[in-house]
């Protein structure tokens, strides 16, 4: 250990190397073999703390380097810029990253991000020195800083360089003012009294008063107390412009704009902190917590992964936020609404039941691989588009909707955790919702596809011949029609993100006043029918595509899986149960097969519905900053309020019920 500190005296007494070279050789000296070997990381600055200490000379040439490249940096771009979201956008900011990443930028004259990258750079830094306390740090930088030469011109310019900072910050936000997107969904923010102008008004006379003042912060905390309350007013403007672009319509790009200038609104806020606290314990603690916090980043700076899995989250935002106002439909809270959604989706299993037999028919007649592929998704899409038309509903549809409803509702706890109690309640309504509409598909699709099918049977016509029907028997009842319906899963997940998506282009594209004044409309179509028809078109245009594209993506897998020789196949509850349908009305199926092939159905809706709705629901939970928490936990709770109360998981509960609990 000694050996290694009389190394490091050697090098900082040197002549030739510079002030980063002598505090990258301190770092590594701190730095433990071990990141959780913490203690031995205190020791090492408690020695060097001691030497300097005890060495005035060595000190003192030290603390004038570290001072004189302070005065020289650039303190306020870099206090500013630091995990802030870059301007230029996600694809700019990938490309600088891959660059830097494998080809780094040239050292700065005063850039702190060099500095950063040259001592920290280890990817796992910011592990130790998180994990020693602030006061070590503080007790550590006052031993290198102070010199009564320059610690007061080094605190004069930290001073200026966070008015400086907190200005700039202010001009970026008034700017945003002008921004298209921000103006297309609130044309108020061109006033001149807008939140945003004022607040940089606020912030120009404040850093007026406070530099006549020369640092006498205690005569300007009327002017904190104003520049706070114009700060709410900002939080409250970006709070209505995410509101409002719901039904405005919101895009990628706005999230990210909307996710940029919350960002740049807080630290204008940690900053003025930092300026009212200036120079007392409370501000070198807050100094050491952006010390911490810069090393974190620099751990990350060229990470794509990182960059990656932070646009994923306000990618997600912009996800949740499209289809966000859907799920509510699909939940039912009473036994009317319950029975509604009963009736609903028994309409859905007599269109199922043609479609299922219309494939059959497309299968038999003996096309190219291309020409099955593309009537099938034919035949799905347009199926699926009529059954919305005539206002039935598919199951399966329901979980990539609901779960942004479920995001919303649950209330995060400490460490950004989900609430599981509030979930498990969720749980539990959509549960007697998806029951309900699950037999309401599977009872008429299997009816309906039984009595035609016997009807062709009676009139000595077999829709399916024998090898057909132990192909289609087969395919429901083997654990690879698990797999398959995982997958029709996937895609029903992908579906609630395609309506989400051509949801909010009606918003941001105002469909419903182009659809009005439409040339053809307009020629052949009353002023009330034209108002109408633009009305439907407008509300069902993501609903319509959303079902569509379902459709083709059940359709096309099958050919994927024979382009790419895959083992690819679809099963879905509904179709399954109508092709089971199909396949007993010669009654020669025994009621063992038949028994068993309606489990595997009702177990392939399982895997449809819990595949698409965890999809969904991870994607919304990440886009609210919550996680789900222990998996084991949550069964166990959800387990033991099954138990508690089973029938609420199926059905209604009485008014008197609901009223008591």
């Amino acid at each position: 250990m000694e050996s290694m500190l009389d190394s490091l005296v050697k090098n900082l007494k040197s002549s030739d190397l510079s002030i980063i070279e002598k505090l990258t050789y301190i770092i590594d000296f701190i730095r433990p073999a071990d990141v959780n070997d913490i203690d031995n990381s205190i020791k090492k600055i408690h020695q060097i703390v001691n030497y300097l200490n005890n060495n005035t000379k060595t000190a003192d040439d030290l603390s004038a380097c570290v001072n004189r490249w302070l005065i020289k940096s650039r303190i306020s771009t870099n206090i500013s810029n630091l995990g802030i979201l870059s301007r230029d956008g996600f694809l700019h900011e990938l490309n600088k990253r891959f660059y830097n990443k494998f080809l780094p930028s040239p050292p700065k004259e005063g850039d702190f991000k060099y500095l950063f990258a040259t001592l920290f750079y280890k990817n796992n830094d910011h592990i130790w020195v998180n994990a020693i306390e602030n006061e070590i740090w503080i007790e550590f930088f006052s031993t290198i800083l102070y010199n009564n030469e320059y610690s007061q011109t080094t605190k004069d310019y930290l001073f200026d360089e966070l008015l400086y900072a907190v200005e700039i910050l202010s001009i970026w936000i008034a700017s945003e003012e002008f921004d298209e997107n921000f103006i297309r969904i609130d044309s108020s923010l061109l006033n001149k009294d807008s939140a945003f102008i004022e607040l940089h008004r606020s912030i120009s006379s404040f850093i007026t008063v406070i530099q006549k003042a020369k640092i006498d912060i205690n005569s300007t905390e009327l002017d904190f107390q104003h520049t706070k309350v114009i700060l709410e007013q900002c939080h409250d403007q970006v709070s209505f412009l995410k509101k409002k672009s719901i039904n405005k319509g919101i895009s990628v790009a706005l999230t990210y704009e909307l996710e940029r200038l919350e960002q740049i609104i807080q630290r204008v806020e940690d900053i003025l902190e930092l300026i009212k606290k200036f120079d007392t314990p409370e501000f070198y603690n807050s100094l050491i917590e952006l010390f911490k916090e810069s090393v974190q980043y620099n751990s990350k700076k060229n990470s794509i992964y990182d960059f990656y899995n932070q646009n994923i989250k306000i990618l997600a935002k912009s996800i949740t936020n499209n289809a966000s106002e859907h799920g509510e439909h699909y939940i039912t809270s009473d036994k009317n609404e319950y029975l509604k959604m009963f009736f609903s989706a028994a309409g859905a299993g007599i269109i199922i039941a043609i479609m299922a037999l219309l494939k059959i028919n497309i299968y038999q007649l003996d096309l190219s691989l291309f020409s099955q592929t593309f009537l099938s998704s034919l035949n799905y899409g347009l199926g699926f588009v009529l059954i919305h038309m005539l206002g039935f509903t598919i199951a399966t549809k329901q979980p990539a909707m609901t779960a942004s409803t479920f995001a919303k509702a649950i209330e995060k706890e400490q460490n950004n955790k989900a609430n599981q109690l509030k979930l498990v309640e969720l749980i539990f309504q959509v549960s007697r919702s998806q029951f309900a509409a699950v037999m309401g598909n599977v009872i008429l699709a299997l009816s309906v596809a039984f009595v035609i099918s016997f009807f062709f049977f009676s009139n000595d016509f077999k829709i399916l011949s024998v090898e057909e029907k132990m192909y289609y028997l087969e395919g429901i009842k083997s654990y690879s029609a698990l797999f398959y319906a995982a997958i029709a899963g996937i895609w029903l997940f992908c579906s609630g993100l395609i309506a989400g998506y051509f949801d909010n282009r009606a918003n941001y594209l105002n469909l419903k006043e182009r659809y009005f004044y439409h040339p053809f409309f307009k020629k052949y179509l009353s002023p009330n029918l034209r108002e109408k028809t633009a009305e439907y078109l407008y509300e069902n245009h993501g609903a319509m595509a959303g079902n569509f594209f379902f459709g083709i993506l059940l359709g096309i897998t099958p050919f994927l899986g024979y382009l790419f020789n895959l083992p690819l196949e679809i099963r879905h509850v509904a179709f399954s149960t109508a092709n089971l349908g199909y396949c007993s009305a010669d009654f020669l199926l025994s009621l063992k097969d038949f028994f068993i092939a309606f489990v595997f159905v009702f177990m392939i809706g399982f895997v449809n519905l819990s595949v698409s709705f965890i999809l969904a629901l991870k994607i919304s939970l990440k886009s609210r900053d919550a996680y789900f928490g222990s998996v084991f936990s949550f069964l166990k709770l959800l387990a033991t309020e099954s138990l508690k109360r089973p029938w609420e998981l199926l059905f209604p509960i009485k008014k008197s019920e609901k009223t008591s609990s």
